[in-house]
């Protein structure tokens, strides 16, 4: 059974990016999924969008409350220390990437139940990155 609901770590691919990420901390990891998303200019697909997404709560996170993290990760937080410069904008620019046209995972979500719980979600994580800079 699959994972689908309108947090950042509720569906599978995201799921499967932290639990990879709990086993090996680095940001290396986090920054090149926000950095390939960023520089998406074709159709974003669902997956991609997602694992940014996640990637973004991490950093988010990270300048933030650790309360973004799923409860049995929060240690995460601890783990990667604070995130390199510059990452904050490349979350916030991997987010917008997410909700713009030809992004796959924005029109899922159109055509379901709760596209506004969603784009709430990603607004909140805008809100605590744009905090941070």
């Amino acid at each position: 059974m699959s994972a689908w609901a309108h947090g950042p770590f509720d569906n599978d691919d995201a799921l499967d990016f932290i639990e990879d990420l709990a086993e090996a901390p680095g940001w290396r990891t986090i920054t090149q999924a926000l950095d390939h998303v960023s520089k998406t200019a074709g159709y974003l697909e669902a997956p991609e969008g997602q694992i940014a997404v996640a990637a973004a709560a991490i950093v988010a996170a990270a300048v933030g409350e650790a309360t973004i993290l799923p409860d049995n990760h929060r240690e995460l937080k601890a783990a990667l220390g604070a995130p390199p410069e510059g990452s904050v904008a490349l979350a916030r620019s991997a987010l917008a990437r997410v909700v713009a046209p030809a992004s796959e995972l924005d029109e899922l979500w159109q055509e379901g139940d709760g596209h506004d719980a969603w784009l709430t979600q990603i607004a909140a994580l805008q809100s605590t990155l744009s905090k941070a800079q």
